[in-house]
């Protein structure tokens, strides 16, 4: 029975509807609450271990993988994964009911919560490594200010300024409430823009738990009109 059921899995796979993600709507102005706005709405809705979704919909994943019986995901589990995955963000769109609550740490002063533990020092970076060319490649002539950047919390954009439409973001006030009520607290960094305004980096942290989470710095691009991430490096998991 298992067999003749992966066998559907792939023989569908090719003839399952295109998935696809609802955007929610964008009205800032400023452009770098316009990026914070869509990239923190990406890494929730698929970067995040699905920890937005109810209950409900994160056991249908759960379930999935306890059933397979091999250690990779193959292609077959990576499509009915994306399927699965906005099929369920198009049925929790705009159901405030439902919704998760993840933190924004906006304190610099908060050590327990550092973005991407980059050193201090621009020199202090490999050469060879893939932030070094990034930053070299976006800034230009303004390597240690675009590494000061990436070190800082950002605090220009509040939760109360996000517009999501499938989870709900509170401030980060104590590690007791968000350890009671959240699912997760995340840290953004300043914005490094290139000079055609059409790229820009900045790094990130998430914390959901004692021992889980991870820190990266993403390199993202203005497709379409909205912000996307084009490339992540990790830089710490726990």
């Amino acid at each position: 029975m298992r067999l003749v059921l992966y066998l559907l899995l792939f023989i569908c796979a090719g003839c399952t509807p295109a998935a696809t993600f609802r955007l929610c709507p964008n009205l800032h102005t400023d452009p770098t609450k316009r990026l914070y706005n869509d990239i923190v709405t990406e890494l929730i809705e698929q970067r995040f271990y699905n920890v937005y979704l109810p209950e409900k919909d994160q056991k249908v994943f759960q379930k999935h993988y306890l059933e397979v019986d091999h250690l990779v995901a193959n292609v077959a589990d990576a499509e009915w994964h994306e399927w699965q995955s906005a099929h369920f963000q198009n049925k929790l769109f705009g159901d405030t009911s439902h919704f998760q609550t993840l933190y924004l740490n906006t304190s610099p002063a908060n050590n327990s919560l550092d973005l991407a533990e980059l050193p201090d020092q621009f020199t202090a970076l490999s050469p060879q490594s893939a932030i070094v060319a990034l930053i070299n490649r976006l800034a230009t002539n303004r390597s240690q200010a675009a590494l000061d950047s990436l070190n800082r919390v950002q605090s220009r954009m509040r939760p109360s300024e996000f517009q999501l439409c499938t989870a709900r973001l509170q401030p980060a006030d104590t590690e007791q409430q968000r350890q009671a009520q959240g699912v997760g607290t995340l840290t953004l960094s300043r914005v490094v823009f290139s000079d055609d305004q059409e790229q820009a980096i900045l790094s990130f942290s998430w914390h959901c738990g004692p021992r889980c989470g991870f820190g990266e710095v993403l390199l993202v691009e203005q497709v379409a009109g909205r912000w996307r991430i084009k490339q992540a490096i990790q830089t710490w998991i726990s």
